[in-house]
């Protein structure tokens, strides 16, 4: 049985593997963190790892050119590609640690009423003259109270709940329905949960409900990336594998114990005072997390299995808090307009203005509302995971060492997150450099890198010597071996242009003129980070929206945050999912003409 040694970090492991094993499949199976946008199809190369010493087989004419020479004289392999014959010992840089997530939102001020409350009463103690039963005697003590289907174990815990502080007793409750009965005054002990469930990342807030204070924050990777950066690459794994959903499941859930426990600790208190956690997500995220077949969103029709809100009891989700504790999961429109959409569309308020705004966020899935309180039209345009840095040669997330901003003026500048040494480049750093290149001639409207580039000023003539060919193609070297390549180039180009065409289709169908937009939101942490003069430039956001834009932050996870802590608000994301107009692009012949447009850079 070989041995595989696997270096990560300032970790050591050692694995067991089956003869001739999958190395990726074996990495999978031991959760090791490792990066896999195309889902182990040997497309994107990000599940790279170094061969120290072992068996280094013969490179295959797609590792060439997924790697490049320079990486595969380097002894780097595919792991998807790698089959184990013999021990081996294997580098691998994971990009899981320090990741820049964003976890602020926009907050507007509204009534506190979160969606579980307590209540502290004394109850009348029974006598020869009031024998009523100990659970209709708490039912009796609070008028409006109601218990639809009354759990076992509660009418089990009652006779000794009821009897331990002598008769004081605290009610859980939300709105006039009983959840559950704590012995004594226990109403400060009251807190909550809200979770922004996305692709690539998790953000989760601890909340207390009594007065709406947030407590602590935790963010984090999502775990599923392992089985690719997009929906329909886990929704692939979950068609293929009888155990896919299960194992999907499993990691977000996972995923969310991990973190209410992190926060537990943090705010020092335990988790059974946690009684209501309200989550958000796109609608494949949501599948996930509920343990529902996803399979139908992935092809025409595009149905999704549910898209109303889901309220269950949270240990029937999985999720570890107050056995009474409530789980929300907002609501939906179509299969890729989620809750995560509904939550940003509640947390910016636009359904309530008269003045008439757009939403963006974007990502792999480029959602975009436009609308006030009239009206909301809604779609998702595909734009791919470039803006993630998946796709482009020397492409990673937001983590430490991310080149996140790039400038030619005066050479090549650049700054990285964190400050630290490079390590490749994230997708603002992606817009930037290109919207650069573009100012400079370099890269022409159709996207072409020209090689025979030749600067206009003195200032420029240091740069002509950073144009090079890498991987049989041209290239713009950043620094070391990091580079924007002829392929990067295209690749957010056809992102780009996705995302403004959707911008388009969307402006076009609903007769609203660009001049009567007053607001562009920009959701999520690449609408955070991003260089707007950049997106501006290279025709991510139609120009006639210049001077009306605004980060919104994590829109998303906000909207869980006011769902959590109002009634009306989780009333609102009801209202607003069935509010929103969902435009299908695939079959819009409005798309593809924009879409060939647009992917221009004017």
């Amino acid at each position: 049985m070989p041995n595989v040694i696997v270096k990560t970090g300032n970790k050591i492991l050692e694995i067991n593997a089956q003869q001739g094993q999958n190395l990726l499949e074996l990495l999978r199976k031991a959760d090791i963190d490792i990066s896999t946008p195309c889902n182990g199809n040997g497309t994107c190369g990000k599940c790279k790892v170094r061969i120290l010493s072992g068996h280094l087989p013969n490179p295959s004419q797609n590792e060439i050119k997924v790697l490049g020479f320079n990486a595969i004289e380097s002894g780097y392999r595919l792991s998807c590609c790698y089959a184990v014959r013999s021990d081996v010992e294997i580098l691998l840089e994971s990009d899981s640690l320090q990741a820049q997530i964003v976890t602020e939102g926009r907050q507007r001020s509204f009534e506190l009423d979160p969606v579980v409350t307590k209540e502290n009463i004394v109850l009348e103690k029974p006598s020869l003259s009031s024998q009523i039963s100990d659970f209709e005697r708490v039912l009796g003590s609070c008028s409006m109270l109601e218990v639809n289907t009354p759990s076992l174990q509660l009418i089990r815990n009652i006779p000794e709940l009821i009897r331990q502080k002598d008769y004081n007793i605290s009610l859980i409750k939300t709105g006039t329905r009983l959840l559950g009965v704590e012995a004594g005054d226990t109403t400060e002990s009251l807190y909550g949960v809200a979770v922004d469930i996305g692709t690539t990342t998790i953000a989760a807030y601890l909340i207390d409900l009594t007065d709406g204070e947030r407590l602590c924050v935790y963010s984090g990777l999502n775990p599923q990336k392992k089985f690719g950066a997009d929906v329909i690459s886990r929704i692939k794994h979950t068609i293929d594998s009888e155990t896919g959903l299960e194992e999907l499941n499993n990691l977000i859930i996972n995923e969310i114990n991990s973190c209410i426990g992190a926060m537990c600790e943090e705010a020092n208190i335990s988790r059974s005072d946690i009684y209501a956690i309200t989550l958000v997500g796109n609608t494949t995220m949501t599948h996930f997390l509920l343990k529902v077949p996803a399979k139908n969103i992935a092809a025409a029709p595009f149905i999704p299995a549910v898209t109303s809100m889901v309220k269950i009891n949270a240990k029937e989700l999985g999720v570890d808090i107050n056995p009474y504790g409530l789980a929300f999961v907002l609501p939906a429109v179509s299969a890729y307009i989620g809750a995560d959409t509904v939550g940003a569309v509640l947390s910016t308020g636009m359904y309530e203005q008269e003045d008439i705004s757009l939403l963006i966020d974007i990502g792999t899935n480029g959602e975009i509302v436009l609308g006030n309180r009239e009206v909301l039209y809604a779609c998702s345009s595909a734009a791919g995971p470039a803006f993630e840095g998946a796709n482009i040669r020397n492409g990673i997330g937001s983590i430490k060492g991310a080149i996140n901003s790039i400038s030619l003026k005066s050479g090549v500048s650049y700054t990285t997150i964190g400050g630290a040494e490079p390590v490749g480049i994230c997708g603002t750093g992606i817009v930037d450099g290109i919207a650069q290149l573009l100012e400079m001639g370099i890269v022409d409207e159709t996207g072409r890198l020209d090689d025979e580039w030749e600067p206009a000023t003195p200032e420029q003539a240091s740069l002509a010597k950073n144009i090079t060919v890498v991987d049989n193609m041209n290239a713009f070297l950043i620094c070391g071996d990091i580079a924007i390549t002829q392929k990067d180039i295209r690749e957010l180009q056809n992102a780009k242009g996705a995302i403004a065409a959707g911008i388009n289709v969307l402006v076009k169908q609903s007769g609203i003129n660009f001049s009567d937009i007053k607001n562009v939101y920009l959701a999520g942490g690449f609408g955070t980070y991003i260089n707007v003069d950049s997106a501006l430039k290279i025709g991510l956001i139609p120009f006639q929206l210049r001077g009306k834009i605004q980060p919104v932050g994590n829109a998303a996870g906000q909207g869980a945050i006011e769902g959590l802590l109002s009634v009306k608000r989780l009333s609102d994301a009801e209202i607003i999912s069935k509010k929103i107009k969902y435009i299908e692009l695939s079959s819009s012949k409005d798309f593809n003409d924009f879409y060939m447009n647009c992917m221009m850079f004017e």
